[in-house]
């Protein structure tokens, strides 16, 4: 089977000389390995996620091996897997790390996305490949040993990978972390950046079979719990995960943080928000589930009024991740919890 890229979120399947190209009526699947070639380009939206992190930009007549999935982006593109597809019809390229699905939406700031033909699944003797079955082992429940530290955020692109990494960075001199991403669509950018931050491994949800968490909740939280155990299964003290999306979203967010067994293993959760009612609002979300928010980050934390403002309404520390004494205190403020 010849192509010209295969998406990130396809890290854990090697395609070899057995895979081809299998048509079929087959009832149309999350993870389902596709082919597709790129037909009409988006200049706004054309970067492909490779393995490693590397970006390309598409071009017309690119054949793409990536899947098909659900993305309910704020900040982005709207799409699901379709109810049926046959070879030649047309999808979008929704996600970055080889999303692939029926464009329902986008936020105005996009154009439409890539426009792509459907070339057919890609299987070995006739069985279609899905990423399901590569992914690592879920669970209904956690080891023992498991300590989480959380981050979360208001919405996407509200800076919670920043505070993951510059956490990382700091907690990383005095213990062994492991670092996880367990919520959002397909992308390595965030992974690696907590891995090159200082943690000892770092997964996230396509390790364990999911293009996205635009999922069923119940599948989302097994997979959490398997990452978590996986994760654990290294040398470390603690995990920090992020939370991809908003504490309210269609991602499974408060849905996987809100399930007793992850809930108890959490010691603590810091967040990211844009402004003063964002930042109120994760911390009336979390306590409505039983968290007590250590402190807030993100850009209402970029100026002096915007921290006052913070502490003096949300009545929680204010951090910016851009400034190394406020990320030792956040430092310290883990530590004293863990």
């Amino acid at each position: 089977m010849d192509f010209d890229y295969k998406a990130s979120c396809l890290r854990r399947i090697e395609l070899n000389s057995e895979c081809k190209i299998v048509s079929s009526g087959h009832r149309p699947q999350t993870g389902d390995v596709v082919a597709v070639k790129i037909t009409d380009v988006n200049d706004t939206y054309r970067s492909l996620d490779l393995e490693g992190g590397e970006l390309i930009e598409l071009n017309e007549g690119d054949v793409v091996v990536g899947v098909l999935g659900n993305r309910a982006g704020v900040k982005g593109y709207v799409g699901e897997v379709p109810s049926d597809i046959s070879e030649g019809e047309t999808l979008s390229f929704l996600g970055a790390g080889g999303l692939f699905g029926e464009f329902k939406g986008a936020t105005k700031e996009l154009d439409d996305p890539c426009s792509v033909e459907f070339l057919g699944y890609v299987g070995k003797t006739d069985e279609i490949l899905n990423m399901k079955d590569y992914g690592i082992e879920t669970s209904d429940s956690l080891r023992d040993d498991a300590r989480v530290f959380a981050v979360t955020s208001s919405r996407m692109d509200a800076g919670k990978t920043t505070l993951t990494a510059k956490l990382i960075e700091q907690l990383s001199q005095d213990y062994k972390i492991g670092s996880l991403k367990l919520t959002g669509s397909a992308r390595e950018r965030d992974r690696l950046k907590m891995l090159e931050s200082g943690s000892q491994i770092s997964l996230d949800f396509v390790d364990a079979g999911l293009p996205s968490t635009v999922d069923n909740p119940r599948d989302v939280e097994r997979a959490a719990k398997g990452l978590i155990n996986e994760a654990f299964d290294e040398d470390i003290d603690f995990v920090v995960i992020e939370f991809g999306a908003g504490l309210i979203s269609k991602y499974c967010v408060k849905e996987v943080l809100r399930e007793l067994e992850i809930k108890n293993k959490v010691f603590g959760i810091g967040a990211a928000a844009l402004d003063v009612v964002g930042a109120y609002g994760l911390e009336d979300v979390l306590d409505d589930i039983g968290y007590e928010l250590d402190f807030i980050s993100g850009p209402i934390t970029d100026t002096h009024v915007g921290k006052d403002t913070i502490e003096d309404y949300v009545g929680v520390p204010a951090l910016n991740a851009f400034d190394n004494e406020d990320m030792e205190r956040a430092a310290e403020l883990v530590s004293e919890s863990f």
